[in-house]
């Protein structure tokens, strides 16, 4: 089922299919719902799948000038009441995983498990602040080229070679209005730090981890997988930060598996 609903003012879109436990795939940046079409429709077999276009993606509006984690949370709570879903599995990529555990740690009684994939729980350092400034400054000049500059950074050197993944992505990406990737930038910048959410889970997650990701630390990802008692990592030799799309049937296997522990 494909819909829509109403948040703060913002036309958001959401597709659920199946039926049984819940699962909740939150898309990275730039990206949009659409990036799950392979999983949703093997995993609606077993599970009841919800994904959406956060605010500013996709075929959702953007809300204004701030997209804070805590905002888009409130989001997907709002979408999850509008379903009668009381606790789902939450399988959030790169923003989506910083936007995961957002909505963990404001409605923790809602989480039956947090995946995350290619993400991380630190906040920004000072350098990945000064970065994301410039990149704003680039958006403003030339948002399609500042897109095209950015998007192949987030695969490994044999993906880029394989161009439909990254054209993809680029069509995704391109679909973002300039307000729309300021606002998410922005709120990415200033995102807390919540390694402490993992530390003390009452829920069960999982890092998926790719070895070749030039964005992410992987000794920071696999102390943060591990620092709580309900924490385990996977790590996928072939994948860079964009593993959900150059090793989906590992990645699906991983939440598959998860899902049903």
């Amino acid at each position: 089922m494909l819909g829509n609903f109403v948040f703060r003012g913002a036309n958001i879109s959401y597709t659920v299919k199946g039926k049984g436990r819940s699962i909740l795939l939150i898309h990275g940046f730039l990206a949009c719902k659409e990036i799950w079409k392979d999983y949703d429709s093997r995993l609606e077999k077993n599970f009841r799948v919800v994904t959406l276009d956060l605010p500013g993606h996709g075929e959702s509006d953007c809300i204004g000038y701030v997209h804070n984690m805590e905002l888009l949370a409130e989001c997907i709570k709002k979408l999850l009441q509008l379903l009668v879903i009381r606790k789902t599995i939450v399988v959030g990529h790169s923003l989506g995983g910083y936007v995961g555990l957002a909505f963990a740690e404001n409605y923790p009684d809602s989480v039956l498990g947090l995946l995350m994939v290619n993400s991380s729980a630190k906040g920004d350092s000072e350098q990945q602040k000064k970065s994301r400034v410039q990149l704003i400054d680039l958006i403003k000049k030339d948002k399609n080229r500042a897109i095209e500059l950015l998007v192949p950074s987030f695969f490994t050197l044999k993906s880029r070679k394989t161009t439909w993944q990254v054209k993809s992505y680029l069509r995704m990406a391109k679909k973002c209005s300039e307000q729309a990737i300021i606002a998410t930038v922005e709120g990415m910048k200033i995102r807390k730090e919540r390694e402490i959410i993992l530390k003390f889970a009452p829920f069960k997650y999982h890092y998926i981890i790719g070895l070749q990701d030039a964005i992410l630390n992987l000794q920071q990802l696999k102390l943060e997988a591990t620092m709580g008692t309900k924490g385990d990592f996977t790590i996928i030799a072939d994948a860079s930060h964009m593993s959900i799309v150059e090793t989906k049937e590992q990645v699906f296997k991983t939440i598959k598996l998860f899902s049903k522990r």
